[in-house]
């Protein structure tokens, strides 16, 4: 048996601009236990000062519930409420934070601009987090990409990603829906990257229709350093991969519609 081709990423590889990309939220995310207890009202007042631009929306809360034994042999029911972290906000409704004692994930939601820009706020906040939480290392690093495609009247997802769940062999029927997901570990590489296609159903509003949701998610869970050179070449190798995916999987009619230039 011959042996697989060898994977490698090509960094350099150029693709497509959209000028109406369907992602409607882009994620960076760290996952890092804080190295040190956080306090709900030191952090709120930390993060009010530093992000003056970002007001907190709520307080994010655990709720445990459980049972213990007691001496004369009945439960005890119990319920534990332990406050987690913040999320946050930009005034322009752009952009999410999720500020907890075990990491940040920063959104980016529609309209998406260009990475540069996102990674860059991105990393204004795991730098506060690195100052206030002082994690040692980096449990888990991941870029996801959900896209929202609107399915028109009589369009089918096959109009948009070269494959999709086939029917039963011998019946000739139309997919009204399904749920795809795929999971790749990356030879070579310490990334896995987990792949959905599905098809969100017209919600009670008529005016929301059918849509084609495409979700990639590209990680790493092996413990990396802290420093920024690491990081930014972990998010580089991942953003490739993610555009190779999603550019690898959607049709000349979806390149079209979504305004792709060279």
């Amino acid at each position: 048996m011959s042996p697989l081709p060898k994977f490698s990423l090509n960094l350099n590889e150029e693709f497509p601009r959209l000028k109406a990309a369907p992602s409607i939220e882009a994620v960076i995310h760290w996952q890092a236990h804080a190295g040190k207890k956080l306090e709900l009202e030191t952090l709120q007042a930390e993060l009010t000062r530093r992000l003056p631009d970002y007001p907190i929306l709520q307080t994010q809360q655990d709720v445990q519930i459980g049972a213990t034994g007691t001496p004369d042999g009945s439960s005890e029911f119990f319920q534990q409420i332990q406050w987690s972290g913040f999320r946050l906000q930009d005034e322009q409704n752009h952009h999410v934070v999720q500020f907890t004692v075990n990491g940040v994930a920063f959104s980016r939601l529609e309209p998406y601009e260009e990475w540069v820009s996102f990674q860059t706020e991105a990393f204004r906040f795991w730098h506060i987090f690195l100052e206030l939480a002082e994690p040692t290392v980096i449990q888990r690093l991941g870029v996801r990409y959900i896209n929202r495609i609107p399915l028109d009247h009589g369009e089918q997802p096959s109009q948009y990603l070269n494959t999709i769940p086939a029917p039963p062999l011998g019946l000739e029927l139309t997919t009204e829906s399904f749920f795809h997901q795929d999971t790749y570990p990356v030879p070579g590489y310490p990334y896995a990257i987990n792949w959905v296609r599905t098809i969100q159903p017209a919600g009670a509003d008529p005016t929301a229709g059918r849509a084609l949701i495409v979700d990639i998610d590209v990680f790493t869970q092996e413990l990396l350093q802290l420093d920024q050179d690491t990081l930014a070449e972990r998010l580089q190798e991942m953003r490739w991969l993610k555009n190779k995916v999603f550019f690898s999987c959607i049709t000349q009619h979806a390149l079209e519609r979504f305004g792709a230039t060279p």
